[in-house]
C-alpha cells in the first residue's frame, strides 16, 4: 500500500508541476498592480438610476477600462471590452458598467434570490461586481455584484479563503440594468452610510472591479490579480478623488410583527412583535441591537447521526449573530453563537424525569458593537440576555405519578469582546479577546481571555498565527495554545505546518465549542497546483498532508496521511480521487461518555474515494462520488453520493443530493454493567445502513419575489451484531457477552424549510414559512415507534426605514 501510495504522489507531481511557473498572462511584475489608480469624479447632478448611461453627470466621469483576466487566462488581457466609471456626491457613490458583448442575444440572465450566489452568480450568469475597501486597510472590504437579471449580492469581505465570506451582510443599496444590441449595462448607488471611513477630508480608498463573462467562462477585473496569491482585499487598486464626505449619522430601524401556529402534541397560536436597531455612531463605529428577535426564517437544522461521545457542532443560521462573525473566530473556538438561545437544559432534576421543554431559550435582547479608534485599533462587542425557561418534571410520589414545573435554565447574561491591533504592517494583527457568561443564581462565572496574533510577511507569502487562551470554570484554570506557520508561492505550491496543545482543565464549552482537552496534535501539508490551463486541463491541485494527535501522558490517538487529487478540464468537466491512511493508535473518547471507562485500541484503516463532474455550465450538472473504507478488523464498507443539479430554466434551481452508507463497524461503544465480580465495558460489532437525501429548490418570480425549499429525508438501521465484554484496556481484546437488551435503532425523519420571500420596499420584507421537523425514533428494545413532532407555519412582516 505503501508502494501505491508513493507512486501516486511522485506520478500526479510530475503531472502537475508547471513547464515555466514564472509565465504570468501579459503582466510583468503582477504585485505591481495593486498600485494602479482609478479617480472618482464629484458631481453636483446625480444621474438617475435605471440602467442606461446616457446622463450627461457620466461624461465627467474618468472611465477605467484596463480589464484583466482572472480566470481562465490569469492576467490576460479581456477578450471583451467593459468600461467602469464612478462618481459621488454628498450622500452616495455612482458606479456604472458598460459590458460589451459580441453575442448579446446569449446574455445568461438567471434569476434568484438575492445574496445567492450559486444560483445566480458564479459561473452560472453574466454579472458585475465591486469591492470597495474604504478603511483603506488591505484587510476588510464590501463587495457588491449585480448579475444580468437585476439580481443583487452585498458581502463583508474579512481575511482569506471561503471563510472571509460574510454573506448575511445586507444593506439597502440601489441598482438596475439594461440590455441593448451591444451588450448590457449596469447603474449603481450606495449610500455612504454602509462604509466605515476615516474623518480625514481627503479620502483615498481600495478598490477592484469585476465583470464575468458568461460566453467564455472569463472573469476579468481591475487593476487585476494573480491567482494564488492570499486574499482580496491586499489586491485592490487605488480610488482616488473622495474628499469632504460628510460623516453619516443615521438611525435604521426594522420593526417585525410575527403570527403564526407551531404543531406538537398540541396546536399553539402564537404573536410575537420585536425590532431591530442599527445605527451610525461615527463614520467607523456601528451598533447593531436586537429586541425580542425571531429567527423563523432561518433554515432548520438537519438530521444527522451521531455515535460520538461528543455533541454535533450545528451551523449559525441566524443573521444577526453571523453577520460580523468572522471577527470573533479562532482555531481554539472560543465563541460558539448558537450557545446563546440553545435548548434548556442547565439545571437536571436529582429524581423523575423531564417530560416536556422548550425547544430554545427565549433571547430578550442582544446588541452588538463594531468600530475603529483612530489609531487603526478595531474592537467589538457583543452582549445578550436570556430569558428563564421552565419544562415539566415527571415523577412518582406515594404511588402516583405527578407533574410539576421545573427550572431548566436561569436568567443568562453572555458577553463577547475582541480587540485587534495592527503591528508591522498592515496585514499583521495582535488581539486579544474575552468571553464571559453569567447565570442567576449561580456564583461561579465561566471566563475565557486569549492574546492572538497573525504575522503576514512578504507579500503576504508567508504567514505566521497562533493564539494562547486561559479558561477559568469555577476554580479550575486551563491553558491551551495553537500555532501555523505557512507559505504560498503564487505560482505553483504551497507549505503549512500546525501545532496545538490544551491541559486537562482547558474548557470553554460554556460559550465555545470544544470536544476534548489533555491533548496535542501536529501536522504538515503541502500542495502543488496548475492555476492556469495546459493540455486538456484548465486546473489541477495536489495535495499530501499527514498529522498526529495524542493525549498529555504520550499516547497516540491519531495518525493520518491523506493525498488528494483534482482536475477541471478545458470543456469544464472535474474529476478527482482521494486515498487517506490511518494506522492503529489508541483512542480515549469513551472517557468522555463515562468516567469508568477505559483507552482502548482503534484499528487501523484506509479509504480511497472517487467523484467525477459533469460541464458546470450546463443545465443538468451530475457529480457522483464512491468512498470505499476498510479496516482491519470491520472489513471493507461503502458510501456513494449523487449530486443533481438541475436548471430547467432561467428562475428555476433544483438541486439534489443522496448518500447511501453502508459500513460495518467494530468496537461501537454500548455501556456499562456492574455486577457482584466486575465492571463491564460492553462494546458491539454493527452493521450501519444510513440514506441522506437534501432536496433544495429556489423558484425566482422576480429578484425581489422568491420561494425557497430544503426538505431532508433521513433513514437509519443500526443493527448491533453481538456484544463483547472488554478484557483489557489499551487492546482489541474482547471476549463474548450475553447482552440483555436490544440496542438497534432506526431512524426516519423529516425536515425541512419552506419560504415564499417578498421584498416589497427596499430592505423591507414579508415571509410565509413552514418549518417541518417531524422526527421518528424506532427502538428494537422497546419494539415501537417514537414519534416527536415540531411544525411550524408563521407569517412575518418587517418593514425598514433610516432617519
Amino acid at each position: 500500500m505503501k508502494k501505491i501510495f508513493t507512486f501516486l504522489f511522485l506520478s500526479n507531481a510530475w503531472l502537475i508541476s508547471d513547464d515555466n511557473p514564472n509565465t504570468r498572462g501579459s503582466v510583468d511584475d503582477y504585485t505591481q498592480l495593486k498600485y494602479k489608480v482609478a479617480i472618482v469624479t464629484r458631481t453636483s447632478v446625480p444621474p438617475v438610476i435605471d440602467g442606461i448611461i446616457d446622463d450627461l453627470s457620466w461624461d465627467d466621469a474618468i472611465i477605467i477600462d484596463e480589464f484583466l483576466q482572472f480566470e481562465p487566462y490569469n492576467l490576460e488581457v479581456a477578450t471583451v471590452r467593459t468600461e467602469t466609471r464612478v462618481l459621488f456626491d454628498d450622500k452616495y457613490l455612482y458606479i456604472a458598467f458598460n459590458n460589451f458583448d459580441p453575442n448579446p442575444e446569449s446574455i445568461m440572465k438567471r434569476l434568484a434570490r438575492r445574496d445567492d450566489w450559486e444560483s445566480g452568480f458564479g459561473s452560472n450568469s453574466d454579472w458585475i461586481g465591486l469591492g470597495i475597501d474604504s478603511r483603506n486597510d488591505d484587510k476588510t472590504g464590501y463587495w457588491f455584484a449585480v448579475n444580468a437579471a437585476e439580481v443583487q449580492v452585498d458581502v463583508v469581505i474579512a481575511g482569506e479563503g471561503h471563510n472571509a465570506f460574510d454573506g448575511t451582510w445586507n444593506v439597502v443599496w440601489e441598482s438596475k440594468v439594461s440590455h441593448n444590441d451591444k451588450g448590457w449595462s449596469a447603474e449603481i448607488r450606495i449610500p455612504f452610510n454602509v462604509f466605515q471611513y476615516s474623518k480625514d477630508n481627503i479620502q483615498e480608498w481600495g478598490a477592484s472591479f469585476q465583470r464575468h463573462y458568461y460566453g467564455q467562462q472569463e472573469e476579468m477585473q481591475w487593476p487585476g490579480r494573480a491567482k494564488g496569491v492570499r486574499g482580496m482585499v491586499p489586491h485592490y487598486g487605488i480610488l482616488k478623488g473622495l474628499q469632504d464626505i460628510p460623516q453619516p449619522k443615521n438611525l435604521e430601524l426594522s420593526p417585525y410583527l410575527l403570527q403564526g401556529q407551531t404543531e406538537t402534541e398540541d396546536l399553539e397560536k402564537s404573536s410575537n412583535i420585536g425590532l431591530d436597531v442599527r445605527y451610525n455612531i461615527n463614520s467607523i463605529t456601528n451598533l447593531n441591537m436586537t429586541f425580542n428577535p425571531d429567527f423563523g426564517q432561518v433554515e432548520t437544522d438537519p438530521s444527522v447521526l451521531n455515535l460520538s461521545a461528543f455533541e454535533t457542532r450545528l451551523d449559525e443560521r441566524r443573521p444577526f449573530f453571523v453577520e460580523g462573525a468572522n471577527f470573533y473566530k479562532s482555531r481554539l473556538n472560543l465563541f460558539n453563537s448558537r450557545r446563546i438561545g440553545q435548548r434548556p437544559g442547565f439545571y437536571s432534576p436529582e429524581s423523575g424525569s423531564i417530560v416536556n421543554r422548550p425547544e430554545a431559550t427565549t433571547i430578550l435582547g442582544a446588541a452588538k458593537i463594531m468600530g475603529e479608534t483612530a489609531s487603526g485599533m478595531r474592537f467589538g462587542i457583543i452582549e445578550a440576555v436570556t430569558n428563564q425557561e421552565y419544562g415539566t418534571r415527571e415523577f412518582e410520589m406515594e404511588g402516583s405519578t405527578k407533574q410539576e414545573q421545573f427550572l431548566l435554565e436561569p436568567y443568562t447574561n453572555y458577553f463577547i469582546g475582541r480587540l485587534e491591533k495592527p503591528v508591522i504592517n498592515q496585514l499583521s494583527t495582535i488581539g486579544f479577546m474575552t468571553t464571559d457568561l453569567r447565570r442567576q443564581g449561580e456564583t461561579d462565572a465561566a471566563n475565557v481571555f486569549s492574546l492572538d496574533w497573525r504575522l503576514k510577511f512578504m507579500d503576504n507569502k508567508w504567514s505566521f498565527e497562533g493564539q494562547a487562551a486561559n479558561s477559568m470554570a469555577g476554580n479550575d484554570p486551563g491553558y491551551a495554545g495553537r500555532f501555523s506557520l505557512s507559505y504560498r508561492d503564487p505560482i505553483w505550491w504551497e507549505l503549512s505546518a500546525w501545532g496545538h496543545y490544551s491541559d486537562e482543565n482547558f474548557n470553554v464549552n460554556d460559550l465555545g465549542y470544544q470536544q476534548r482537552n489533555n491533548n496535542w496534535y501536529t501536522g504538515v501539508r503541502g500542495k502543488i497546483r496548475r492555476d492556469t490551463p495546459k493540455g486538456i486541463f484548465l486546473s489541477q491541485s495536489l495535495s499530501l498532508r499527514t498529522g498526529l494527535s495524542g493525549r498529555g501522558d504520550g499516547l497516540i490517538t491519531r495518525k493520518d496521511i491523506d493525498l488528494d487529487q483534482s482536475n477541471t478540464f478545458m470543456n469544464y468537466w472535474g474529476m478527482g480521487w482521494s486515498v487517506k491512511l490511518n494506522p492503529e493508535v489508541y483512542e480515549d473518547d469513551d472517557l468522555y461518555r463515562d468516567s469508568r471507562a477505559v483507552i482502548i485500541k482503534d484499528e487501523a484503516w484506509e479509504s480511497y474515494e472517487f467523484w467525477f463532474r459533469t460541464d458546470r455550465r450546463k443545465r443538468i450538472i451530475l457529480r457522483p462520488k464512491v468512498d470505499l473504507s476498510h479496516g482491519e478488523i470491520r472489513g471493507w464498507g461503502s458510501e456513494t453520493e449523487l449530486e443533481l443539479i438541475l436548471r430547467p430554466t432561467d428562475y428555476l434551481n433544483i438541486r439534489v443530493n443522496t448518500t447511501n452508507e453502508n459500513r460495518p463497524g467494530s468496537m461501537q461503544w454500548v455501556g456499562i454493567v456492574e455486577d457482584s465480580n466486575n465492571v463491564n465495558i460492553i462494546y458491539a460489532n454493527t452493521k450501519r445502513q444510513r440514506t441522506d437525501t437534501n432536496v433544495r429548490i429556489n423558484l425566482a418570480l422576480s429578484p425581489q419575489m422568491t420561494f425557497e425549499a430544503f426538505y431532508q429525508p433521513f433513514k437509519v438501521d443500526m443493527d448491533y451484531v453481538d456484544y463483547n465484554r472488554l478484557v483489557e484496556e489499551k487492546s482489541f481484546n474482547v471476549e463474548p457477552y450475553n447482552y440483555n437488551k436490544d440496542k438497534d435503532f432506526k431512524m426516519n425523519n423529516q425536515v425541512g424549510t419552506f419560504v415564499f420571500r417578498w421584498e416589497y420596499l427596499p430592505g423591507s420584507l414579508m415571509y410565509v414559512v413552514y418549518n417541518l421537523n417531524d422526527n421518528r425514533y424506532y427502538s428494537s428494545a422497546d419494539g415501537k415507534w417514537y414519534n416527536s413532532k415540531v411544525n411550524s407555519l408563521f407569517l412575518k412582516w418587517n418593514y425598514f426605514f433610516r432617519t
